[in-house]
């Protein structure tokens, strides 16, 4: 019951603050307020699950993350400390536990999820624990199948890039993930130096695949 009524504040506050400033976050993040994504192994079993949910406590709004290995075992949790400011959901404080390394708390600036602006990309620069991403919030279309039900939807699309150096090589991590409206983010897609594959998908989603808008407007007929 008590974390019903954290959840249901949490949301009520995310709800509040955005209507504002005129951003639907609540219908992109995570807006069932708990969420299950999968992501599969090389031979296509799941070989963990994630789970998200709200809390509040004293008067600050938290995301937390918790993933399960097999047998339901929690094998990490994250608990973001956030913030609605424009166009952006905004964590500056994040405690990350893992069941090997324990605890640790960080004080980084990270944008959890944001809007792109009217008419182009929204871009910024983010640091996670030391690596430095450059990031791009931008909409695009995109035909998906949820529950065996294709969707042509417009999207968001938010990519993180990442480039690094290990001793003389050059190695380079591109993270994409789409956000549709009352379905929040369905698949992210890591490009690890040229190899991709999808990294975390909602348990529903069949595929998703990214078409022009022209393509677009005629499926929509």
């Amino acid at each position: 019951m008590k974390k019903s009524f954290l959840l249901l504040g949490a949301i009520m506050l995310l709800v509040i603050s955005t209507k504002a400033q005129k951003y639907d976050f609540e219908d992109y993040i995570y807006p069932f307020g708990c969420r299950t994504y999968a992501s599969p192994d090389s031979k296509g079993n799941l070989s963990s699950v994630t789970q998200y949910s709200f809390e509040s406590q004293n008067f600050d709004n938290y995301l937390v993350t918790e993933t399960y290995i097999s047998l339901g075992v929690m094998s990490a949790k994250t608990t973001y400390r956030y913030h609605t400011e424009d166009n952006a959901v905004i964590s500056d404080v994040q405690l990350r536990q893992n069941r090997l390394t324990g605890s640790t708390r960080y004080q980084d600036r990270l944008i959890l999820f944001a809007f792109p602006e009217k008419d182009k990309p929204f871009k910024w620069s983010e640091t996670d624990r030391g690596d430095k991403y450059q990031c791009t919030s931008e909409y695009v279309y995109i035909n998906a199948s949820i529950y065996h039900k294709s969707l042509f939807m417009k999207a968001i699309k938010i990519t993180r890039d990442n480039s690094y150096i290990v001793g003389k090589e050059k190695h380079r991590v591109i993270e994409t993930s789409y956000w549709i409206s009352n379905y929040g983010r369905i698949i992210t897609y890591v490009d690890w130096d040229g190899t991709k594959k999808a990294s975390s998908k909602l348990d529903a989603l069949d595929y998703v695949q990214e078409i022009s808008e022209e393509e677009y407007s005629k499926l929509k007929k």
